[in-house]
């Protein structure tokens, strides 16, 4: 202690990581070393693409829901028909636009959705008509999805005259009404599935080979298809190993967007006559018969509608649901 001006003071030392000529001291650190199992140590777990995508889409309620819909939907298509007491095409006239759950007049079994104006069951006939729609839908999907990759990949691809005639030949396939080619095809071939796929197919493909040959001409030019080029790839082997593989998140979000249109035009051309032929059944056939009865017997159009209603909106929501998982723009 030192007096000073009649004041006491106190001088403690503190410490300083300073020296005495400003710079920081040694001693203000401490060496930990290197710690070789935190370096080892993964952050995150490694995930493809695929993977992490399917994740995504089990977290999203919305198409966990639509997935089960549509699986029961299938699952019916396929085996309700040979479940079934009552055949698709079998009449009982006078057990004619029976109600919901009314018992058989001669087999005593349950007409669960009742019966139409030919004492048919409706049933039946429904999950007969979800087998023809989506049987439909399904073959115009992929074959859709097939020329429209491989003439998209193509196209875009090689670019430049390719591109613009493959292009102009598009846009004139894209401008002939598909409902002329479906008339045309009716008078020179029988009417049934084949030719309703057919018909569609002619058509349908062009709206996948735009989107694909976009996908593509923005991927051409990326390191990883420059050094296949320079390793001698061909370029089958490059547009089917490297350019459709990374569009192949776009080409399934399309496809699941593509079939509810299917089924809305197979609906529709079966309700103006030109689907299947009877007395087979489609969900189309079906509801141009309950409109002739609605105001009667409303049953028999709203079940239909409702079949038709439910299965568009679960693929587009699902669809919906895929785009939002395969796209990193629109991950949240």
């Amino acid at each position: 202690m030192r007096k000073k001006n009649n004041k006491t003071t106190v001088q403690t030392e503190q410490y300083t990581p300073y020296d005495v000529s400003g710079k920081i001291s040694s001693d203000a650190f401490e060496v930990l070393g290197a710690d070789a199992k935190s370096m080892e140590s993964l952050a995150r777990p490694s995930v493809s693409f695929m993977k992490d995508a399917w994740n995504r889409i089990r977290k999203s309620r919305v198409a966990v829901i639509c997935m089960i819909i549509l699986g029961l939907i299938i699952l019916g298509a396929i085996f309700c028909p040979m479940l079934t007491p009552f055949s698709y095409s079998e009449q009982n006239v006078a057990f004619q636009n029976k109600p919901i759950m009314s018992p058989d007049s001669v087999t005593g079994q349950m007409h669960i959705f009742g019966t139409d104006a030919l004492g048919r069951d409706v049933f039946s006939r429904v999950w007969y008509g979800a087998r023809v729609s989506l049987t439909v839908a399904i073959a115009v999907a992929l074959i859709d999805c097939l020329v429209g990759v491989i003439y998209g990949g193509i196209s875009g691809y090689f670019g430049g005259a390719v591109d613009n005639v493959m292009m102009r030949i598009v846009e004139i396939i894209s401008g002939i009404p598909y409902l002329i080619i479906v008339i045309l095809l009716m008078t020179v071939m029988e009417r049934g599935l084949g030719t309703i796929i057919v018909a569609y197919s002619l058509t349908g493909w062009t709206g996948m080979a735009r989107l694909v040959r976009g996908q593509v001409v923005g991927l051409k030019e990326q390191e990883f298809v420059i050094a296949a080029k320079s390793m001698g790839a061909s370029p089958a082997r490059i547009i089917g190993k490297h350019l459709v593989p990374n569009v192949l998140s776009v080409i399934i979000v399309n496809i699941t967007l593509d079939i509810p249109n299917v089924i809305f035009t197979e609906a529709f051309l079966s309700m103006l006559g030109l689907g299947i032929a009877p007395p087979k059944s489609s969900w189309g056939i079906m509801a141009n018969d309950a409109i002739k009865v609605f105001q009667m017997f409303p049953t028999q159009l709203v079940i239909v509608a409702l079949f038709i209603c439910v299965t568009m909106l679960s693929f587009n929501l699902l669809g919906d649901q895929l785009r939002d998982a395969f796209d990193p723009k629109l991950r949240r």
